[in-house]
């Protein structure tokens, strides 16, 4: 029983049915955003670690990290290195195994510096990737 306006009314089994429906819909909800928003930050967060490595020259060390991050972009192999990057849009959620675009400012081994916007997916469980998706 419950009080509407002053008057005691006395609820319907199949209308507290449907609120504890929409209740729990709700709460299901809100946990998948809170698992969402965990893994868009642990996305970014390695794939910031693995630029700034490069970025620093020190992309071995990835290896040696516990966990381990698995990297790998050809522009890097080929001894290009990275002078700086920016996302394209930082305020979007970065997504395991979604395409995240990043503006790389690269200098080759003739010293010429060039931008190139690069794809990069994300790996997190098992295993920490960042593998550039648009060579």
């Amino acid at each position: 029983m419950i009080t509407v306006l002053g008057r005691k009314a006395d609820l319907p089994a199949q209308f507290r049915i449907l609120v504890l429906a929409i209740l729990l819909a709700i709460l299901g909800c809100s946990t998948q955003s809170a698992d969402q928003f965990e893994d868009s930050a642990r996305a970014k967060y390695i794939l910031v670690t693995a630029l700034d490595a490069w970025r620093a020259g020190k992309t071995k060390s990835l290896t040696t990290r516990n966990p381990p991050i698995r990297f790998a972009d050809d522009d890097q192999i080929a001894g290009t290195e990275l002078v700086d990057y920016e996302f394209e849009d930082e305020s979007a959620p970065i997504q395991p195994f979604q395409n995240v675009t990043v503006i790389l400012s690269l200098k080759d081994k003739q010293g010429q510096t060039t931008q190139k916007n690069a794809r990069y997916q994300i790996g997190v469980d098992p295993v920490l990737t960042v593998l550039r998706s648009d060579n």
